[in-house]
């Protein structure tokens, strides 16, 4: 081959080259240019990450007979010595299996049953990845030492004990207990960082505290996602069957614990910030859509809690009507008949409820209602079936006026002390805000303490869209108004709505508290998990 040919073949070698090389580059352009009108595509309509309620019900067996939450304890000893462990778990939801977070291995955790006058000892075990830690809903306890303290950080693999002392006059009633843990990690001793004050009741070189939201000095909870995991369950104390007539006093009781799952196509329970209006699947007490039998006649104490994490439940028995005879664990003072019963999360009710006296169904369902125009919206859902078969069962008494040992109308006590408690948000719904400020371990709500021994007045004012439920740790309060309409003592309550702004005018309610006993550092918050952990959350010093 001569020069001149070799030559000709090198320059047509490299000129493919070149060809190659420039086609490779105006694809790779043109993948970038489609993956830009992609994304800004998706940017103005991204996506639905979340599958529909009808595929997370995929592999759930619905229709199942209704059964009640097992029990931390058997033995039925006065005072119980309990342990619960924290751990990642794979458990049934609906006879599906599934990925969350729970306490001794169930979706619903154990039932916790008490008796007034009684010590009650729990031993915390943090098998998680991050910190945890327990708080009792509305039991009436110290919230300091080693007792309902929401402030006790229990980080990854070690262990706590909390000691209750259940006063002999407490409350017989439902209440529920759940993590309040204020953060991802445990801080160290004497660090002013995020987390500071937050007890650590584990190695003293436990890992820093979480870094604060930026800019902000702010650090995140973790309610929210260790909740919707899987980390709550139901308390029971004494037994308020014995305050009902003497036919009534052995009724059969049922626990139902209403708690909402969101899967995604893992089978994992969601986590991050959960999105409340994203399909979801409401459950009662992990079951999908149970069945519950009873006698034509026969007279049932339910005993229901939302121990969810976000969402809220309008329950309906249709043709049904529900006899309160307790609210928020404690008797009512004022016996009522609703249609209707709202629970926003950590609401609770103990109602009675007659089967008609022929065969039938019925179902339980969440009725269709918002929570205001930049709340969610929630579907009619049907929660379970109640059938009625079998023999008919001679009817009870009626029961009217006040449970024995409700407790004392607030209304004409002296007041020591008037508070406004001012509830606000940020235009991105992702900052939240108790009288200007999110939440801080070292600065209450307010500089001036409340004194032991005193009844004062509150006003919780909503400037936002949506109805936050308002909570208060260690005593129940009386609603004196709402949005400026007296309401007539019926109970008390710990957790209650407050109605969002409407055209420009803020929602409020007024409350009595009675700071009766238990000195320490009182919280108060919004109970929805998102919102206090993102700052709607604060606490008032109590000081004898």
């Amino acid at each position: 081959m001569s020069d001149d040919t070799v030559a000709a073949a090198e320059a047509h070698r490299q000129q493919t080259r070149r060809t190659r090389r420039l086609l490779h580059a105006m694809t790779a352009v043109a993948l970038l240019i489609t993956a830009a009108v992609g994304t800004a595509a998706m940017a103005d309509t991204p996506p639905d990450p979340h599958p529909s309620t009808a595929d997370q019900e995929q592999g759930m067996h619905p229709g199942r007979p209704f059964h009640d939450p097992a029990d931390a304890d058997t033995a039925g000893s006065q005072d119980l010595d309990i342990t619960l462990g924290a751990a990642d778990t794979r458990f049934e939801v609906g006879g599906r299996k599934v990925y969350g977070q729970s306490y001794n291995g169930s979706f619903v955790a154990p039932t916790i049953r008490m008796t007034p006058g009684s010590t009650v000892t729990i031993k915390l075990v943090n098998h998680l990845s991050v910190a945890t830690n327990l708080h009792f809903h509305g039991l009436h306890v110290s919230p300091e030492g080693q007792s309902d303290d929401p402030f006790l950080c229990v980080a990854p693999g070690a262990e706590t004990t909390y000691q209750l002392a259940i006063p002999a006059d407490h409350p017989q009633g439902t209440f529920w207990y759940h993590s309040h843990a204020m953060g991802k990690t445990c801080p160290p001793p004497g660090s002013t960082d995020g987390m500071d004050g937050m007890s650590d009741t584990s190695d003293p070189s436990a890992t820093p505290s979480a870094p604060s939201a930026p800019g902000t000095g702010f650090t995140p909870g973790d309610v929210m996602n260790q909740v919707f995991a899987g980390l709550s369950g139901a308390i029971i104390v004494g037994d308020d069957r014995t305050l009902l007539p003497r036919d009534l006093r052995y009724t059969t009781t049922h626990t139902m614990v209403l708690k909402d799952v969101q899967l995604d196509s893992t089978g994992h329970i969601v986590q991050g910030f959960i999105n409340s209006k994203a399909p979801t699947v409401r459950l009662v007490n992990g079951q999908l859509r149970p069945v519950l039998t009873m006698k034509p006649n026969e007279t049932q104490l339910w005993r229901l809690v939302n121990a969810g994490a976000n969402i809220s439940y309008q329950l309906q028995l249709d043709g049904y009507q529900f006899t309160v005879v307790g609210e928020d664990g404690v008797p009512v003072n004022q016996v009522s008949t609703p249609d209707r019963l709202l629970l926003p999360p950590g609401k609770r009710y103990d109602v009675l409820v007659t089967a008609s006296d022929h065969p039938g169904t019925a179902t339980l369902r969440n009725v269709a209602f918002n929570t205001g125009p930049i709340g969610d919206n929630y579907p009619d859902v049907p929660l379970a079936t109640i059938k009625v078969a079998g023999h008919p069962v001679p009817e009870k008494s009626t029961v009217s006026g006040s449970i024995p040992t409700a407790p004392a109308d607030l209304s004409a006590v002296p007041v020591a002390q008037h508070r406004t408690v001012d509830f606000t948000q940020s235009p991105d719904n992702m900052s939240y805000y108790i009288n200007g400020k999110q939440f801080a371990m070292d600065s209450p709500a307010f500089d001036t303490p409340a004194k032991v021994g005193t009844v004062e007045e509150w006003t919780i004012v909503n400037h936002t869209g949506v109805d936050h439920p308002f909570h208060l740790h260690t005593n129940a309060f009386q609603v004196v108004s709402v949005n400026g309409v007296a309401q007539p003592y019926t109970a008390r309550d710990d957790t209650v709505p407050v109605p969002h702004e409407v055209n420009g005018v803020p929602g409020q309610i007024v409350i009595r508290v009675d700071f009766a006993d238990f000195p320490g550092k009182w919280m108060f918050h919004c109970h929805i998990a998102a919102h206090e952990d993102f700052g709607m959350m604060s606490y008032i010093n109590v000081v004898p």
